[in-house]
């Protein structure tokens, strides 16, 4: 069936935003088990919490696709309508298959840089998946579909620097949640980013981005332009893995736990709303609840106003006590913020034996990340005293003494 994309674009504009909860309106849950929620839920542990507090703020998970904004080829006619350039050009197939030598034009098409893509799909990147010619002559005799579900499109090749993942929720980036997955992570492309999508940002109507979670895929060229490959919206998608979906780095095994309890933060702090403890039922039976517990309770509001500063290029540094085990966790935090160039430099204090494999765990950082074995932050003396405190007592003294060093200009 035939959409107008105009007549979409009048009911995009003339439709009122989402009405989220008050920020004023502080509301604390316990994440539970809930049969509604976990229904056609197309995603794991952290797709079950992002849809929980999306719940608590009163979004409607169908809300933004009843547009079908999933389907590539509609968002490229949407975003582009709103901010004209901003995808490489596109075309769908069905129209070049309804055109006279309509196989003659997509084959000169494809000799001109283009390549063919589907309009539904996710995880193309990892599974290296995007690119259907080679399929070309076996599609072509499938039925073909138009308009609201164009199945596949023709795409202008770019030549790619870098390529991003960058998360939004209404018209705001969220500082600390824009990773680069392939190519250079040089620190100044992130402000470029930022300016780049908050332009986008606010030139989209309040109707499509107001209560809406969105990863961006945004790809830096070899001439340094900026360009959205696509979005992935958050909500209840219609066809394509029917049921909710957010991203997928909300279910990373590694980061997702540390995502997940990052966007707690976020919401409390806009939103007034976030995740105050876990059901019991789910910390026994799912692992990454203990670590979302656990980075819960070591991030807190200061890191993501280090964030935000972050994104201004102000340059400060963290101290970070591993401690005696290599904790795992600890260690996938430190990684994590290596990712989003959290920091300029990350100063880690480890027990003297694992300065060895932790070194190793670092080596590719180009001294970023700076080792210190807790015996030579003390003296002997007072190290011997040190050595028989518990845990907590241990970090806060480390990082105390190390920090006074620096300042002291005695470590560097």
């Amino acid at each position: 069936m035939e959409i107008n994309f105009y007549d979409q674009i009048k009911e995009i504009e003339s439709t009122e935003p989402q009405l989220i909860r008050n920020k004023k309106e502080n509301s604390t849950f316990e994440l539970r088990p809930e049969k509604r929620l976990l229904a056609d839920l197309s995603g794991n542990c952290g797709a079950f919490f992002i849809r929980s507090i999306l719940h608590q703020l009163n979004v409607d998970e169908s809300y933004v696709l009843k547009w079908r904004l999933e389907n590539k080829y509609i968002q490229y006619v949407i975003l582009n309508y709103y901010a004209p350039d901003c995808m490489p050009s596109t075309f769908p197939l069905s129209t070049l298959l309804n055109q006279k030598d309509g196989i003659q034009r997509i084959r000169t098409l494809f000799s001109e840089g283009y390549f063919l893509k589907a309009a539904l799909g996710d995880a193309s990147y990892f599974t290296q998946s995007w690119d259907k010619t080679g399929d070309f002559e076996q599609i072509v005799l499938l039925p073909v579909c138009t308009g609201q579900y164009e199945n596949y499109m023709l795409q202008k090749k770019i030549f790619i620097r870098s390529e991003f993942r960058v998360h939004t929720f209404s018209k705001d980036i969220i500082p600390g949640l824009s990773y680069v997955y392939h190519g250079d992570n040089q620190p100044h492309y992130h402000q470029g980013l930022n300016d780049f999508l908050d332009k986008i940002l606010t030139k989209i109507p309040n109707s499509i981005l107001s209560g809406t979670l969105i990863a961006w895929d945004i790809a830096l060229t070899i001439d340094n332009q900026f360009c959205i490959i696509e979005a992935n919206f958050t909500g209840f998608h219609p066809e394509y893995r029917k049921g909710f979906q957010t991203t997928g780095y909300v279910d990373d095994h590694k980061y997702g736990s540390i995502i997940c309890a990052w966007l707690n933060i976020y919401f409390e702090e806009y939103f007034g709303v976030h995740v105050a403890s876990i059901e019991n039922s789910l910390l026994e039976n799912y692992p990454f609840y203990k670590a979302f517990e656990f980075y819960k309770s070591i991030l807190k509001n200061e890191h993501l106003s280090l964030a935000r500063n972050n994104a201004k290029r102000m340059e400060y540094s963290v101290i970070t006590y591993l401690g005696e085990d290599g904790n795992q966790l600890i260690i996938n935090l430190i990684k994590h913020f290596l990712l989003i160039d959290f920091t300029s430099k990350y100063h880690v204090i480890v027990n003297d034996l694992c300065l060895e494999a932790v070194f190793q765990l670092f080596s590719y950082t180009r001294g970023k990340v700076l080792l210190y074995r807790e015996s030579e932050i003390f003296t002997n003396q007072h190290f011997d005293l040190i050595k028989q405190l518990n845990y907590e007592r241990r970090k806060q003294l480390c990082c105390q003494h190390l920090l006074k060093k620096i300042k002291k200009g005695i470590i560097i």
